[in-house]
């Protein structure tokens, strides 16, 4: 029996000029019990080199690895993993893998040829993994891989609420995680406006993930129209809406069951996500910058 490779995705990573260009990590089995030794660089601190773990080239050992990469990567939640793929190896060797993590360990980091794609790449090829696609972009490099998507849903420890909103369909794209506020809930009465104004693009819900908590969605602004509900643990992309026209104008999300057909009566009750179009325009400018902003 072989044994498993991992390439872990997180698609909204490494912005550059503007696109995100995504981010994947690796991991591969170790033993016959089914421990895996998952890694990846995160550029938490913001420094690009490999040598002495300056760019937070990190490795651990899991039973579980993607609950782990979902839930619990050693820079906490803004660098958690949103999917991965799985590959059997017939003739697995450990041994050359690791090799391959201590030589990256002692190098400089290079956008073009010692990466986070080029890690992984040099990692499983050691390990045993063939036939991994070519290409600059890391999300490109995933999609290529031959392998079913899994979506990563173990909610992060502590969180009583816990989703991601995607820029794009099935879960690619920026990824925006909405924290609840003290009275237990987050809202955003206005997800279809751009804070720069009319003539901006309009900004788009692509997906969602639910993973804690409670989610509804709505056709209107300030929470109005027929709700829908997005189930726990499953990709929800916005073409799965009913409505004629599928653009999620205004969502609503809580720690604990609320009935969505009365938040319309009560909006002007509701503290929005954002106070001012400047807090959104600044929020959205967050998303694209690396962890440790």
């Amino acid at each position: 029996m072989g044994y498993a490779a991992y390439v872990f995705a997180r698609p909204g990573g490494a912005i550059i000029l503007g696109s995100p260009y995504g981010h994947v990590a690796f991991g591969f089995q170790i033993d016959d019990q089914g421990t895996v030794l998952v890694g990846g660089v995160e550029v938490v601190m913001g420094n690009t080199s490999h040598v002495n773990n300056a760019m937070d080239f990190w490795t651990d050992e899991k039973i579980d690895p993607l609950t782990f990469m979902s839930s619990d990567t050693p820079y906490k939640v803004k660098t958690r993993y949103d999917m991965a793929k799985i590959l059997s190896v017939d003739t697995p060797n450990v041994v050359a893998a690791r090799s391959q993590i201590d030589r990256i360990r002692g190098m400089d980091y290079n956008l073009l040829s010692q990466n986070c794609r080029t890690d992984v790449v040099d990692v499983l090829q050691a390990f045993g993994v063939t036939g991994l696609p070519g290409g600059a972009r890391p999300s490109g490099f995933f999609g290529g891989i031959h392998a079913a998507i899994v979506p990563l849903t173990s909610p992060w420890p502590g969180l009583s609420l816990d989703f991601s909103i995607y820029s794009e369909t099935d879960q690619y794209g920026l990824r925006d995680d909405p924290e609840i506020n003290a009275d237990g809930y987050v809202a955003d009465p206005t997800a279809d406006v751009n804070p720069n104004g009319p003539d901006w693009p309009t900004p788009v819900v692509g997906s969602i993930l639910v993973r804690k908590g409670f989610l509804a969605l709505f056709p209107d602004e300030n929470y109005s129209g027929e709700a829908v509900t997005v189930p726990t643990g499953h990709v929800f992309n916005f073409r799965d809406v009913p409505w004629p026209d599928p653009r999620i104008r205004s969502w609503y999300g809580s720690a604990t069951e609320f009935d969505a057909a009365s938040l319309g009566s009560i909006s002007d009750q509701i503290v929005p996500r954002f106070e001012t179009p400047a807090d959104r325009r600044t929020h959205q400018l967050g998303l694209g910058l690396p962890p440790h902003f």
